[in-house]
Order: structure tokens, then C-alpha cells, then sequence
């Protein structure tokens, strides 16, 4: 067997086997097999598309690729929640604090950015001295004494993701659902909760264009889960615009928190969705008593204080979050109702302004993004301020670059 044949193979559209997969990914983890060759193998998956048998045994390999907690010790229901990337979406800073804060314990790994879509990780790590990278008797002490806890892949928790992953966004191989599905489900089976909801984001701001291949991934990702024996539920949601009026690390930070205080907006009411659904779940209860829970927690700021306990179980210091940035003002060139804020077009504003990275030469400025002041159906004066910049970088913005928002 060798890595040429099997490249060859997945070029023609052919199925792999086990085997095949196995002997191809676990060489790149052992450095066995070249950046380029592996680059190569993906661009052939994202072209030529893997089976549902194909995309269940890669995200077997990519379990065993490093330990599975187990939970049990804890004695409770444990729930899990991952969105498969968009913009503005910061809803795991919202959702974890909140579901902790009813008595349902949340154990969370997340990833990085990928292409233009934020990574909790990155947000995670904007908030100085925060510690994403927990051993496994770290990661179950939080779980246990603060009922959330959000960790990185480590050497010890699929490893093979975290290379490949890493290797996907630079080398332009993210839309791909075979190797999303196989990317959130390893993580999510390894890190042992026993309820998953996954929040598959659709439209020009998300990996995944249509919604007949967010159907098709919910159905995968629910079938890989009910063979591990786990409970996985998925709800659809748009992504055509951003989900919070804030894009960039440091910003989104700040945005959950305002959000956890009470702030009324559209990341709030997808954060009572999501949170509302997995309490039900875990507690056996009615999604109206699960809403009211959450409504109780943000109200009586329990949530809240539960974010400030998880980010300083954590090592995180929020005193010292401090956003560093120049600023540009962008203002309407005209008077109308604003008709579209083009999520994808924001993704990529906010990528030149430093919020995120394509390779590994960048550096991700955690102060960078964007700040919108204005929502679809909205009307606006001409010079109406529409949305500020944020960016370290000395830059030249063209029209196409701020051209995010339809008014009409």
C-alpha cells in the first residue's frame, strides 16, 4: 500500500477502505506522509466527495487516534454542543454558562477558525491567560466543580484532527462535508458527553451552502452518533447574515457577555434555542420549562457570574481584556432600508483585517474585527454609520472590501 495509489484512487471517485484511510491519515500523523500528499488526498475528497461507510470509518480513525474520556465519573447526564462555523457566531460562550447555571453539565472541544468562520479556541484565547489546553484530570475537575468546561484537541485527544485541521485551512480544503462530519463528530465522541446537539449553519457566511447538504449532514452525523451510542440532535440554521452584530475575537467576547447580561438580539434568542433544547434533553423536561430555566438565569444573572466562574476556572483574567485597534467608520452612501448584510463578505473584511488567518505565517490580532450598528429591515439616513472596523494593519480598503451592505 502506498500513499500515490490511494491519492490516485480518490482522484478517479473511488471508495476507500478502511484500510486505505487508516494507512493514509495515520502516516500524516506520524509524519510518515508529506504535507503535499496528504493536501493532495483532501483536494481529491473535497472534489470527488466520500461515501456515508467512507466518512464513518475516517472518523473512527480519527477517535483512535488519541484517548476517549469517559465520563461516568461524574454521574450525570453530560450534553455537548458544536456549530459548524459562521459568522458572528459566538454562541458556545452564551450556551455554556447558561446551561451550567440550570444544573446540566457541559463538556465542550472546540476548534480554531477555519477559512473565514470563527473558532471558539481563538475567542477563547483572546481573554489573556485563558488555558485551552487541559489534561484530561483538569479537564474532568472543571467539569465536575464548574459544569462547563471548553478545552483544545491536546497530543493525548485526537491529535489527527487537530493536524488535519490545521493543514484543511491552509491548503483551501474546508467545504468538504465528508471531513467536516468526520472533524465535529471525532471530537465530539471523544470527549464523552452523551447528548450532542450540532447547529448546522447554511448560507454565503457558512461552510455548508444549501440545505439539502446541511440535511444531508444531519443525517450523517445523527447515524455515526447512534453508533457510538450517542444521543445527537441538529437544528438548521441561517447564515446568510451575521448572527451577531460583533465579528472578531476580543469583540465576540465582549458581544456573549453583554448578551449573558441580558442584551436582547439575534445571538440571544439562537443561544435559548440551543440552550433550551439541551436542558430539556438532560433533564427530561418540557422545552417551555427547559425556556423558562434559561430565561430564569439570564434574569437573576446566574448565567453571567457562571461565565466569570468558567473563564476563571480557566486561568482567564476578563480585568485585563482591553481592545487595541484603529478605527474605521463606515458609513451609508445612501438613504433607503438596509435590505442585506452579506455574512460572507463581512467573513473575508474581517479575515483582511487581521481577525483570523489562512496560514500559518499570520498571526490572528484578537482585537480585530468588525462592529455592525445597524440590522436587516432597518432604514438608514445616507452617512449613517453602518458598521466600525477594527484593525492593526496598515491597509487600503476598496469599495468591494466594504461592500457588505445592500441599501435599498
Amino acid at each position: 500500500m502506498n500513499i500515490i495509489n490511494i491519492i490516485e484512487k480518490k482522484s478517479l471517485g473511488k471508495e476507500l477502505t478502511y484500510e486505505e484511510l487508516s494507512y493514509a491519515f495515520n502516516g500524516y500523523l506520524k509524519e510518515k506522509i508529506e504535507d503535499y500528499q496528504m493536501s493532495s488526498l483532501l483536494m481529491a475528497i473535497v472534489i470527488n466527495g466520500m461515501t456515508f461507510e467512507e466518512t464513518r470509518n475516517l472518523t473512527d480513525i480519527f477517535i483512535k487516534s488519541g484517548k476517549v474520556y469517559d465520563l461516568s465519573s461524574i454521574g450525570e447526564v453530560i450534553v455537548d454542543k458544536h456549530s459548524t462555523g459562521g459568522i458572528g457566531d459566538s454562541t458556545t460562550l452564551v450556551v455554556g454558562p447558561i446551561v451550567a447555571s440550570c444544573g446540566v453539565k457541559m463538556a465542550k472541544i472546540s476548534g480554531k477558525g477555519l477559512g473565514i468562520t470563527g473558532g471558539t479556541i481563538d475567542k477563547l484565547q483572546s481573554i489573556p491567560k485563558f488555558n485551552v489546553y487541559l489534561s484530561k484530570m483538569e479537564f474532568l475537575e472543571n467539569l465536575k466543580t464548574v459544569g462547563f468546561v471548553d478545552s483544545s484537541q491536546t497530543d493525548d485527544l485526537v491529535p489527527m484532527d487537530k493536524k488535519v485541521y490545521n493543514l484543511r485551512n491552509n491548503s483551501g480544503t474546508t467545504k468538504s462535508i465528508p471531513l467536516i462530519v468526520s472533524s465535529i463528530m471525532s471530537k465530539k465522541i471523544a470527549s464523552g458527553a452523551d447528548i450532542i446537539l450540532i447547529d448546522i449553519k447554511v448560507g454565503n457566511g457558512a461552510l455548508i451552502k444549501t440545505k439539502t447538504d446541511a440535511k444531508l449532514m444531519s443525517d450523517w452525523m445523527k447515524k455515526i452518533g447512534t453508533s457510538y451510542n450517542k444521543k445527537v440532535v441538529t437544528i438548521i440554521s441561517d447564515m446568510n447574515k451575521p448572527l451577531s452584530n460583533s465579528i472578531g475575537n476580543l469583540l465576540e467576547v465582549e458581544e456573549a457577555m453583554n448578551v449573558l447580561k441580558g442584551k436582547d438580539c439575534a445571538l440571544l434568542e439562537t443561544s435559548r434555542e440551543i440552550a433550551s433544547i439541551l436542558i430539556s434533553l438532560a433533564k427530561k423536561i418540557t422545552k417551555e420549562e427547559a425556556l423558562e430555566e434559561v430565561d430564569n438565569a439570564i434574569k437573576s444573572k446566574k448565567a453571567y457570574k457562571k461565565f466569570l466562574e468558567f473563564v476563571s476556572s480557566q486561568g482567564g483574567d476578563i480585568s485585563k481584556i482591553k481592545i487595541k485597534a484603529n478605527i474605521k467608520v463606515v458609513r451609508s452612501k445612501e438613504s433607503g432600508i438596509l435590505k442585506a448584510i452579506n455574512a460572507e463578505k463581512i467573513g473575508e473584511l474581517a479575515l483582511k483585517l487581521g481577525a483570523g488567518k489562512i496560514n500559518d505565517r499570520q498571526k490572528i490580532d484578537y482585537s480585530a474585527g468588525i462592529k455592525l450598528f445597524k440590522n436587516v429591515g432597518d432604514r438608514v439616513e445616507k452617512n449613517d454609520v453602518l458598521a466600525t472596523l477594527y484593525t492593526n494593519k496598515h491597509i487600503n480598503l476598496s469599495n468591494d472590501d466594504v461592500n457588505c451592505f445592500i441599501v435599498e
